[in-house]
This record gives C-alpha cells, structure tokens and sequence, in this order.
C-alpha cells in the first residue's frame, strides 16, 4: 500500500510540476523570436564557471558558500534520494551508490554541510538580515524543507545501519553510523518505525518542494542553467537591433508583454530576486522611483496574468477577443507595460549603468527590456517627456541634442590646429569630438586638451568638420531607434566615402556606440577611446609628463567605459603617471563604480537641482579629500561640475577631464 501511497504522490507532484514549468516555458515562447543558438560549447563552458563555479555568488562570500553547499549537497545526495526509494520499497540497492565508500563519505559530509547553510540562512533572514532583502514565509519554509530533507537522508542511512544492513560501509558514513549508535539499544521493530518516519519526511518534504517552486521565486532552479546558457554574447554596451522598413511610421518597443523576445521574458522566470541589483542601483540607493528587482517581479506577474489569456484567444482577431473575454479578462488585457505595469518615473529613472547587469549571479539583462519600453514610448508618442522629444527634436534638425545651430561652432576647434579631412584626407585616425565636445562648455576643456596632445605626440589625425552630427547614442538610449539607425547609416556612409579606418573618441558614450552599434549596420572601424590611446603613447615615449603637480586626484569610472568596454587601468596608468598626484579611490570604482547621474539620457531628462544621484557620488568624491575630480566622460564632467558648484565646493575641488591634467603636466600650466 506504501508503494501505491508513494507513486501516486510522485506523480501528483511530479506532474504538478512539470505542468507547471511547461506552462511557463510556452509563456516564454510568446515572445519575439531572437537568436541565441550560436558557440554552443562557449556557451556550455560558461555554465559551467559560472553555475556550478558560483563565481557570482562568491562575490558575498559566506553567502555565496553556503550556496555552493546546498547547490553541490543536493547534487549528491540525488542519488542517495533515489537509493533510499529503492532500498525502502523494494528492499534493494543501487550498488554503486549503497555499496560506495566514496559516495557514502562525501554524502555525509555534505548533508553536515548543508545542516549548517540552512541554519544560516536562517540567521541571515533574522538576525543578520539586510535592509533590502525580503522575508516570505515561503522563504522559510523552503529552507526548513531542505533541512528535513538532508537530516532525513542521514537519519533513515543511520537506521538501515543499525538494522544491520550495509553494517560493513558503517565506517565510510560516520555521521550515519554514529545517528546508528543512538539506536544501537532499541528494540529492532522501533528502530523500523524510526525508520518509516524519516522515509516519508524526507519524500514529503520533496513532493512539497514540487508544489511550492512552481509559484516561489525557487522556480530558477530551473531557468537559471537555461538563461545563463542563452546569456548574451554580443558586446555589452550594445542594444538589441530592430528591423525597420521604410519611412512609414511604425510602432516597436515593448507595449505588452508579447513584444519583449522570448529571452527578456525567459529573464523574468530566471530571476531568484536576491536584491543584489536593488543593493547597487545608483537610482534606488539614492532614493530615486526605481528598482531593478522590480523589473523581473512586476513582469513575471503581468506574464503569469495575460499569457493564459493570449493562448485562450489567439485564434480569434484582436477587436474580438474583448467581447469574448470577462470583465476582469478584459482588464488584465488592456493593461500595458509602459504607464500600467511600470510607471513612466520607474522607466526614465534609469541611468543604463549596466550595474545591476554586473552583479547579477544570473546574468538577467535588466537594461534591455527598459530601452524596449523606451522604444515603444517613443514610436508611439505615448507620454513622450518633453525633454525626451526636445532632446531627439535637437538632434534630428541641428545635429545636436542641445538644438544649437552648427554656426561656426567648429572654428574655435581648427584655431587649436586640428585638420580636416578635407585638409588632411589620408589622416591615420579620425577624431571624432562628439556633441558634447563641441557644445558643451566644461568638455571643450577636454577637446582643446586632447588635440593640443595629439599634436604633441605626433599623431596623423583629422577632425570631420563643420558637418559634424552627433553620434545617435542619445537618440538610441531615449527609445528612438528610428532617429538613431538614420543617423548612423548616414554617418557611415559619409565616413566610409573619405575612407575612414580608424576613429578616436573623448566621450565613452560615442566610443561603445561607435565601437559595439554600428557593426549592426555594416560598419567596421578601428575605435579607440582616448584614455587608452594616450596610455600607449605614454607607453611609447611619445608623451612624457615632466611637471610635478602636488595633487590628491581621485578618479570616476564612467559606467559606458568601464563597466561597458572594460577599460579601467588605462585611466589610472594616466593619473598614476603624472609625478606628484596621489591617486584616491572612492569607495565604489572599476566594475562597481557609481554612476555620475547623467547617463541613459538623464543630462536631459533629469533636473540638475533633482538628481540624487549626482549628489551621491560628488558627496562620496569629496569624502576621498581629493583636490581634483577626475574622470574621462563629459557628461560626467558636467554632472560634478554643476553640483560641486551647488554645493559651494568650487574653490576647494576641481573637475578635471583626464587629458586636462596630463596636458597640465606637459605644459605646467595651472588649471
């Protein structure tokens, strides 16, 4: 009867559960198509590192231990799981699992160690717990669950050892023999009910894992394999592409939850949401309305809700699946995932660092789906923030988005002795100076800085000229795809026809749409970011700072060069250099450096006076008692500058691009 009990639990359960997370999966299937089958065996290795190596998950180490304790104990104590089945209800044995000293020690040794994760765990969700991460009562039970079903696993060994089988092993499992040891006076008919008991607490305790994961954030048990396997490959500073046909008006970007791609909603399913993005993200940390954790939370939910709905009325036309659906039906459908399930606030908060994408242990592209929301805002001029449209307005008639008229704006630039192309056309690189560069007045600083190097070094550069246009990285960020993919053919194109090879950029910005965009449309350029470029003239000998400069520097990573393209000790080689300046570091730098408060179209959208986030990582700059902000992007220039000045800092501490300083060293002049 036992057997019967036990079979139809398992498959209850079982099938529960399988139910379920097919369920899901076909949700998942309900999005855009998006090829991610390329370098299958990259792709394997990196689950590999990344799954079973926890070398995310390390980065909290205690966490991340007993992690990789409960991750590599269940593991092992599957075999042992299935064992206990056998030898229970058909009073057999799996040899190589009953019979192997090997396993019967690692298995107790584990079910200790993962005794211990769980107790901590539950530590960590009460005494030690951190602000932002939430308790559930089914966290709770969850861990208890596994707690009983290792202690069980150990329990039922130490019985069947006491029972007199498997006796000759005892010493492989000492954890086990010494559980047989406390039985070793009881009668052998108690000992068999001990026996039972711990039998079907720890198969109850399985089939209730079945029914809780499904419906717990437990469920990226399952996804997580798949969703790091299928994790990006493709630069990441770079936005997925869409198809656009003609100049017609077409509506793209993310309106329901069926315009995401099949791996944005995948990344829903896949998220454990441990908060660890909310921990970083410079909006909510700064107070802001906006949390990355959200991203997967609401989604999952806005899926689970419309996708059954989707599937039940696919057949019919779109204007007849509201009279056929219920009231409630009806509401869930008309809900829309730009203004409904996320607000406008939480949508443009985001400064696109790229943070919570770097500490994710599931490597979830949180970013993406906000372009995608972005995108669909835009093309259907649905709630379009004024700035937004103003910005894009600027660039689409002046070629800038600050909408100044071109003018003679470049005069000052060839003043400095920058050739053209026209006047130099077989120059080695192109600088392109950007938008910022030439309009905005704290990065002209670094503009004449950096020319006044090239020259010096000897570099064979030229600037395009009077017909310079911005980039579209703007446009891009702002949800303009259309503007952006305009832009960039264009600019190719006339890049292309003076032969172009090799590209400089001052703005990090410019440098990974350059560098990891315009390869979607056929572009295939050299592109340098100018840190970089310098180092290795430094390198070379072709420029030698001379000129002490008693300095404390502390620098700023900006996220669209660091975080983005990985460039972080060419900066540093720069200011390290320089004799005299001693480098102060903020708390949060390289991979994990704050954000300036500009980015992912803030310098527009966001007001100076509102941005929290600015104010957070001046007040961190000031806090390293630098004497010169440093760093390499001109929106983060901009950002410091104007709030070092809100806060009566502009005597005491200065913004300096890192060109600036250098050329400083070269020339000795005071800045």
């Amino acid at each position: 009867m036992e057997t019967v009990i036990f079979f139809a639990l398992l498959i209850i359960s079982g099938g529960f559960f399988s139910y379920e997370v097919y369920r899901r999966y076909l949700y998942t299937k309900l999005g855009r198509l998006e090829d991610r089958s390329d370098h299958p065996f990259r792709r394997f290795i990196f689950v590999l590192s990344k799954l079973f190596y926890h070398e995310r998950i390390m980065q909290k180490p205690i966490f991340g231990i007993l992690h990789f304790f409960i991750l590599w104990g269940f593991l092992v104590l599957l075999a042992g799981t299935v064992n206990m089945a056998e030898e229970y209800l058909f009073d057999s044995r799996i040899t190589f699992v009953a019979d192997s000293p090997a396993y019967l020690l690692v298995k107790d040794i584990l079910v200790i160690l993962i005794s211990i994760s769980c107790v901590g765990f539950l530590l960590r969700r009460t005494i030690f717990k951190p602000k932002w991460l939430k308790n559930t009562p089914i966290a709770f039970v969850i861990v208890v669950l596994i707690l009983v079903i290792a202690i069980s696993e150990a329990m039922f060994h130490g019985v069947r050892i006491a029972l007199g089988e498997g006796a000759n092993l005892a010493g492989a499992a000492p954890i086990s023999s010494a559980i047989a040891d406390w039985f070793a006076n009881m009668d052998m008919h108690s000992v068999e009910k001990l026996g039972t008991l711990f039998f079907w607490s720890h198969y109850l305790a399985v089939f209730a894992l079945f029914f809780i994961i499904p419906s717990s954030k437990h469920l990226h048990l399952v996804f997580t394999p798949f969703n790091l396997y299928w994790h990006k490959l493709e630069p990441k500073g770079s936005l997925r592409k869409i198809t656009l046909k003609g100049e017609e008006p077409v509506v793209y970007g993310a309106e329901n939850v069926e315009d995401f791609t099949w791996k944005q909603l995948l990344d829903a399913y896949a998220c454990v949401k441990c908060g660890r993005c909310d921990e970083v993200c410079p909006s909510h940390q700064s107070g802001e309305a906006h949390k990355p954790k959200r991203l997967n939370g609401r989604l999952r939910k806005q899926i689970d809700k419309r996708s059954p709905l989707i599937m039940k009325y696919r057949a019919l036309p779109e204007a007849s699946r509201y009279s056929k659906a219920t009231e409630d039906e009806r509401k869930i459908l008309k809900k829309v995932i730009s203004g409904d399930v996320f607000e406008d606030e939480f949508i443009w908060n985001c400064t696109t660092c790229g943070v919570c994408v770097e500490v994710c242990p599931i490597f979830i592209e949180h970013t993406a789906r906000l372009f995608e929301m972005r995108r669909y805002i835009v093309s259907a001029q649905q709630n379009v923030p004024e700035t937004v449209s103003k910005a894009c307005a600027g660039i689409e008639q002046q070629g800038n988005p600050w909408g100044i008229e071109p003018g003679n704006i470049h005069d000052w630039v060839r003043e400095l002795g920058a050739p053209t192309l026209n006047e130099n056309p077989g120059a080695q690189w192109l600088y392109f100076v950007g938008c910022a560069g030439l309009y905005d007045d704290q990065a002209r600083k670094t503009t004449t800085a950096l020319i006044k190097l090239l020259k010096q070094a000897g570099v064979d550069f030229a600037v395009w000229g009077y017909d310079q246009r911005c980039c579209g990285d703007t446009a891009r960020r702002m949800g303009n795809e259309r503007l952006y993919q305009k832009i960039a053919q264009d600019n190719i194109a006339a890049w292309n026809s003076k032969g172009v090879k090799k590209i400089i950029t001052a703005c990090p910005h410019c440098f990974n749409t350059l560098k990891n965009e315009y390869p979607q449309f056929g572009a295939a350029y050299e592109v340098m970011h100018y840190s970089a470029l310098l180092a290795d003239l430094m390198k070379k000998g072709s420029l030698k700072p001379v000129n002490y400069l008693d300095k404390i520097v502390t620098y700023h990573d900006p996220c669209y060069l660091g975080r983005y393209n990985d460039i972080f000790n060419e900066p540093r080689e720069i200011i390290m250099a320089i004799p005299g300046v001693r480098l102060a570091e903020m708390p949060r730098f390289r991979n994990r450096s704050f954000c300036c408060g500009a980015g992912g179209g803030r310098a527009w959208t966001k007001e100076k006076s509102d941005n929290a986030i600015t104010k957070s990582r001046t007040g961190e700059a000031v806090a390293t008692g630098a004497e010169v902000v440093c760093t390499a992007c001109p929106y983060c220039l901009t950002a410091f500058s104007e709030e070092l000045l809100a806060q009566e800092h502009k005597n005491d501490v200065v913004v300096m691009d890192i060109a600036e300083i250098l050329e400083m060293s070269l020339t000795g002049d005071e800045k």
